[in-house]
């Protein structure tokens, strides 16, 4: 603003302070901010007024703005010239038409620190007559509105929301209001919309405001139906007003959240909020509402330009006038464009949207541009009705180009790509691999790698990087296939199109398992089929045939428990027997010897396929996995087939398995909701069905034929079963004490402590129990844990498969597990009695000191070498030092009182007073206490004499 128009409005708020302070005259309003520093807290605040031009009272006469940190500017209109300068205030003001001007002011303002700060600005008074706030009777309410901003150097720099549409607005009675605010976030935070009451101070909400969807203001819906409507959709920011029953004005606050994914806690945090005091104007009409042709939500590749026409009609042939908002047409460079200007014209009225469009247009969450349209009946005095919409428009990078791959060696891949052209934004460049090629469209919305397409994310590197060595578990035989995918910062974030896919295939030279498939479900009698294939690709003259195979078979997925040498064969197929094929899934390994019976190399690892199912009322969900080295999502083979028993009408033929569905793995993934849809028969709560899954997959090798077919096991499960199994029992070795109730073990890996350093701090502690599964069906068990094995202090902390766990990162042994079974059905049983570990304390001092600094000896200090001596487990200490003669106490030491305290002691020699003691024997008395369980072994004292040498 021009120093001339500055002196002219700052005049003439000071003329017109004289006018009475009760006047009425404020509409609507809100608060928006703005960082303008990059090295300082410093913000623009816009407040934004909307008033009554029929008052005499000019805006912010009287009005308070508070920063929330003890600055407050007051009167601004009633101060000095200086005084408004310092503040640097800058006001400016329009009427936007129905009686109402808009006067924007700028102030500026720097915080201390970060932290939560509420900023508001409160005014008297709102104007008369406002029909939902005491009955109509307004002119002496304040005015308030508030902006909540949250500073903090773990979420970057931030702005708050944008409101771009005034929030004045006309409606008919009957005919359902709606309002937009034209919301924005800068930074490309998302947003989220709710309605609040109005308020007329800080944390004062207006008394006598009632709801526009109280009984007493309306009850019914322009459709003719009831109740009334009065809500805002959270996601759009549309507010909706259905519908008004009398002519009159009305207000209604709503807040605009902004919200950001924060790395550091893993989830979204609140930035703060923009409230909008808002008044609706409601007049007796007979018109129909105007209507809005926009294009269907798109995505655009960043550098393209984005063209569309947006239409606005209205059904009683008024003219229309059809408006665009959004950040869209803020940004620099290449704002967006409508065209022509703005104005009632005679409908249909056409506009052209066009957008230029950039890598700095990248962002995470869509763009949302608001249109509204507006009639202008042929009565000049009736209200024109509005109606908006909103385009989501998402700018999404593009892909990264030139990726290529080669073998770098038997076990490890080389891949190369072109320099990105959105590195100056600092992206990362994210590698996605999966076994055998899957093609899909990256276009058209299709971000990134999507859902059910098998790549799994192996690592990221840097974007000024442009090669990649993969050596994470690579594998011959196997075809590897690669797409990378550019990732923006925070706070816009953003995702890019997926490069084209390259497949790099190492040569077949150890054998590869192809089957591991169920052909027998029982507890002692089940059975396996496993069958592998020679190495096809070796180079036979280095390693001669026939060669030998040794299968090895293991319990669970993946580690070596239960290892088993199973077979030594020339043959490529076995059938494994004698397992436990009901509770147990198993992995295999096939290890090979040439000729000379040397030792060659192994295959990958493979492991059976494994259902798990869990009852619903009248339904069943089945899900199953495999950890295998090809990939059971094919696109060629895409089906995985559901069998059935009990698939009569009557649900009791139990011997026959019937196919009775399949499911697209590459859509749906390892799931499937059975309710009997397939032949209408609904499933019985009171009999048990049994499922076998069978997979189709591949290693995307034309030497190795596919689909690979593997059968999981047998799983029997009854719908809506709510019977609880038994509980299990922890066992508990020999040496267990009971105190106060609980069974305390001294922990097993106290002798691991002697070749442990003293920091250290990573604890375990591995329980294992017995369960008796009288039904057959426990699935899995929770483990709780407790620091103290009170009552009601346990928690959550683990659920395993097996009947053992093993709780990591721990600051001490000590603690108290309690266990309970889960079965098919969700039902979890009581929990096992507790059991208890307890620490295992140390701590040693010596009796020599030579406080000379030399850095060697100088403090009296516990020991904490070899690591057998390190003070462990230690709650408290009390340190005291008497002279040799008297017992006086010279010195002392305390770690209860300690900011910091030191478990070592490290006393340097010196009395209480900071006075170097001579050398000699002293008498010292140290009290430690201990983290523990057990009273015998809470508490240590040593009474001993210390020598200082100098």
């Amino acid at each position: 603003m021009g120093l001339q128009r500055k002196t002219f409005f700052i005049i003439s708020f000071l003329l017109l302070a004289c006018v009475q302070a009760w006047a009425t005259h404020i509409r609507a309003g809100e608060i928006t901010a703005v960082r303008i520093s990059q090295t300082s807290l410093k913000f623009r605040f816009t407040i934004v007024i909307y008033s009554d031009t029929g008052s005499p009272i000019q805006v912010a006469d009287g009005g308070i703005i508070n920063f929330g940190q003890g600055r407050t500017i007051g009167s601004l209109q009633g101060g000095n010239r200086q005084t408004i300068e310092d503040a640097s205030v800058n006001f400016e003001e329009r009427s936007i038409g129905n009686e109402t001007a808009m006067t924007v002011i700028e102030i500026e303002h720097t915080f201390d620190g970060p932290g939560v700060y509420v900023v508001s600005y409160t005014e008297q008074n709102r104007n008369d007559g406002i029909l939902n706030i005491n009955g109509g009777s307004s002119k002496q309410v304040p005015f308030h509105i508030e902006t909540v901003l949250r500073i903090d150097p773990g979420l970057d720099v931030n702005a708050t929301p944008q409101l771009t549409i005034p929030p004045i607005d006309r409606g008919c009675i009957g005919a359902r209001f709606t309002h937009n605010p034209g919301a924005y976030d800068p930074d490309g935070d998302s947003l989220a919309y709710r309605m609040v009451n109005l308020l007329q101070d800080r944390g004062v909400e207006v008394s006598g405001y009632v709801p526009l969807n109280d009984p007493s203001i309306t009850t019914l819906r322009e459709d003719g139906g009831s109740p009334a409507k009065f809500e805002i959709d959270p996601i759009t920011g549309t507010f909706t007003w259905d519908a008004p029953m009398v002519a009159g004005e009305y207000n209604a606050a709503f807040i605009v959240e902004e919200w950001r994914y924060s790395e550091i806690t893993g989830g979204y945090e609140l930035l703060g909020y923009v409230t909008r005091d808002m008044q609706i104007l409601i007049e007796d009409c007979d018109n129909e509402r105007p209507e809005l042709e926009i294009p269907a939500d798109t995505c655009i590749e960043a550098g393209a330009i984005l063209e569309a026409v947006i239409r606005g009609t209205d059904p009683d042939n008024n003219k229309v006038l059809v408006e665009a908002f959004g950040g869209v047409f803020d940004l620099n460079p290449n704002a967006a464009q409508f065209t022509p200007e703005p104005s009632f014209r005679q409908q249909p009225a056409d506009h052209a949207f066009s957008w230029q469009t950039d890598i700095s247009h990248v962002r995470r969450r869509p763009y949302e541009i608001q249109f509204k349209v507006s009639d202008k009946p042929t009565d000049p005095d009736a209200p024109s009705l509005t109606e908006f919409a909103t385009w989501y428009v998402t700018v999404v990078a593009p892909a990264p180009t030139g990726l290529n791959s080669a073998i770098a060696n038997a076990r490890s891949i080389q891949l190369t790509w072109d320099n990105y052209v959105g590195r100056n934004f600092n992206p990362v460049m994210k590698i996605y691999r999966r076994v055998d090629s899957f093609d899909f469209d990256p276009e058209n919305c299709n971000l990134g790698i999507p859902d059910g397409s098998g790549y799994e994310l192996i690592d990221q590197v840097p974007i000024n990087q442009t090669n990649y060595v993969d050596t994470n578990d690579v594998r011959p035989g196997v075809n590897y296939c690669y797409r990378i995918v550019a990732e923006f910062p925070l706070p816009k974030g953003g995702t890019s199109y997926a490069s084209i896919e390259t497949c790099a295939l190492i040569p077949l030279d150890v054998p590869a398992i192809t089957n591991i498939s169920v052909e027998e479900t029982d507890i002692t009698n089940g059975e396996m089929f496993v069958k592998w294939t020679s190495p096809l690709e070796i180079d036979q003259v280095l390693f001669p045939p026939p060669f030998r195979y040794e299968l090895i078979r293991y319990q669970g997925f993946t580690g070596t428990a239960g290892r088993t040498l199973v077979t030594s064969t020339t043959d490529t197929t076995y059938t494994d027997t004698g397992l436990n094929t009901q509770e147990i899934p198993y992995h295999y390994q096939v290890r090979f010897y040439d000729s000379g019976d040397n030792l060659i190399d192994s295959s990958s690892v493979a492991s059976s396929v494994w259902l798990s199912a869990l009852g619903l009322v009248q339904a069943v969900e089945l899900k199953w996995e495999a950890n295998v080295p090809w990939t059971n999502k094919v696109q060629e083979y895409p089906y995985h087939y559901i069998m059935r028993n009990r698939t009569d009408a009557a649900a009791t033929d139990e011997n026959n398995f019937v196919l009775i569905d399949s499911v697209k793995v590459t859509n749906s993934g390892f799931i499937y909701f059975d309710d009997g849809s397939f032949n209408n028969t609904p499933l019985f709560d009171d009999r048990e069905y049994c499922y076998i899954v069978t997979t189709q997959g591949s290693y995307g090798n034309d030497l190795i034929p596919s689909p690979l077919i593997n059968d999981s096991q047998k799983l029997c499960i009854q719908p809506n079963d709510n019977v609880a199994p038994e509980e299990p029992e922890i066992e508990i070795p020999d040496g267990a004490e009971e105190i106060d109730g609980l069974i305390v073990l001294d922990s097993p890996n106290c002798g691991d402590l002697e070749n442990l350093g003293c920091a250290f701090s990573n604890f375990s502690n591995t329980l294992t129990w017995n369960a008796n599964d009288v039904d057959g069906d426990i699935a899995s068990y929770n483990i709780y844990f407790s620091p103290s094995g009170a009552e009601g202090t346990f928690t959550l902390v683990g659920n395993s498969r097996d009947a053992s766990f093993t709780h990591t990162g721990l600051s001490s042994y000590k603690g108290c597990y309690r266990v309970s079974s889960v079965d098919r059905s969700n039902n979890e049983s009581s929990l096992s009695a507790p059991v208890c570990f307890d620490n295992c304390p140390n701590y040693e001092l010596p009796n020599t000191f030579t406080p000379n600094g030399d850095g060697l000896n100088d403090t009296f200090r516990a020991f904490d070498r070899p690591n057998g001596k390190c003070p462990r487990f230690v709650k408290n200490i009390e340190f005291k030092v008497f002279s040799r003669w008297g017992g006086q106490e010279i010195y002392s030491y305390s770690t209860q009182s300690a900011v910091e305290p030191n478990y070592f002691i490290d006393w340097d020699g010196r009395d209480n007073s900071g006075k170097e003691l001579p050398e000699g024997t002293y008498y010292y008395q140290a009290i430690v206490t201990f983290d523990v369980f057990n009273p015998k072994k809470e508490t240590m004292e040593f009474k001993n004499w210390v020598k200082i040498v100098r």
